[in-house]
C-alpha cells in the first residue's frame, strides 16, 4: 500500500509552508512569539500535524484568561494556524502544538463525524458535533469538566441560553435550523434576546472548523416557541 498524500513529513511540510506564505514571511523564526519557538513538525497520521515548540516557551505571555491552562494556550495555536490553512486544507483534521519535552500540548480539531453532506439530518448532527466541541474548547477548564454532552455546560452556566439548544436541523445545505428550550436563560442576565446570542456566535464556532464547502451559511435559531427568532448570515459575520 502506498504512502498516504496527506500525511507524511512531504505533508506535514507543505502545510508549514502554506502558513508561512499566507503569514508573508520566509522562515519560522518570522512568526511573533511563541510561533517563533516552533523546532520541529511531524505528521503522525493522515490529516494530523504536530509542532514542537522549544522548552523555553513561558506560558501566559497570551492574553488569556485567569482560569485557562497552558493546554487552552496550545490549542489557541492550533487554531491560528486553522484560520490560515484550513480553509484551503479539508485534508487537515488537526492540529496539536506541545513542547518538546512533552509536558505540554493541545490540540485544535475539525471534530468531523464522517458526515455525508447530502444526508442532512447526519450533516445537522456533524455541526452540532462541531459546535459542542468548539463549546468545550471555549468553557472546559472555566467549567472544570469535558464537556461531551450540554447538560455539563448547563450545570456549569444554567443562565445561558445556549445551554438549551434542543434540536439541530438541515433544511438546506448551508443551512441549520437551532431551537433552543425554555429555560432560567429567560429573563435572564443577557441584555438581548436568546435568538440573537445565539445565532451568529454558534455559527462562528462551527466554521472554526470547515473547509470550503463546509460551513454554515444561514443559522437561523428559534426561542420561545418561535416568539424569538432571528437568522445569521455568513456574508454578514465574516470579512
Amino acid at each position: 500500500m502506498g504512502a498516504n498524500a496527506n500525511s507524511g513529513q512531504a505533508w506535514a511540510d507543505s502545510k508549514i509552508e502554506m502558513w508561512k506564505e499566507n503569514s508573508g514571511i520566509k522562515s519560522t523564526k518570522g512568526f511573533l512569539y511563541p510561533y517563533n519557538l516552533m523546532t520541529s513538525w511531524e505528521s503522525p497520521a493522515p490529516g494530523a500535524i504536530n509542532i514542537f515548540l522549544d522548552n523555553s516557551m513561558k506560558f501566559g505571555t497570551q492574553m488569556r484568561e485567569s482560569y485557562e491552562t497552558n493546554e487552552d494556550e496550545l490549542r489557541m495555536m492550533g487554531r491560528i494556524m486553522f484560520e490560515s490553512v484550513g480553509e484551503a486544507s479539508p485534508e487537515l483534521e488537526s492540529v496539536t502544538f506541545a513542547t518538546e519535552d512533552g509536558n505540554n500540548s493541545g490540540t485544535f480539531t475539525r471534530a468531523r463525524t464522517g458526515a455525508d453532506p447530502e444526508d442532512r439530518k447526519a450533516w445537522a448532527s456533524e455541526k452540532y458535533t462541531q459546535w459542542l466541541s468548539a463549546m468545550n474548547d471555549t468553557y472546559k477548564s472555566l467549567c472544570g469538566a469535558e464537556i461531551t454532552e450540554l447538560e455539563i455546560y448547563r450545570t456549569c452556566l444554567p443562565a445561558d441560553p445556549h445551554a438549551y439548544v434542543e434540536k439541530v436541523e438541515s433544511p438546506a445545505l448551508g443551512e441549520l435550523v437551532v431551537t433552543l428550550a425554555d429555560g432560567p436563560w429567560i429573563d435572564g442576565e443577557y441584555d438581548m434576546p436568546a435568538s440573537i446570542f445565539v445565532s451568529g456566535n454558534m455559527m462562528l464556532k462551527i466554521n472554526e472548523r470547515a473547509a470550503t464547502g463546509e460551513k454554515v451559511e444561514k443559522l437561523t435559531v428559534l426561542a420561545r416557541n418561535g416568539d424569538d427568532t432571528d437568522t445569521a448570515l455568513r456574508k454578514d459575520w465574516e470579512m
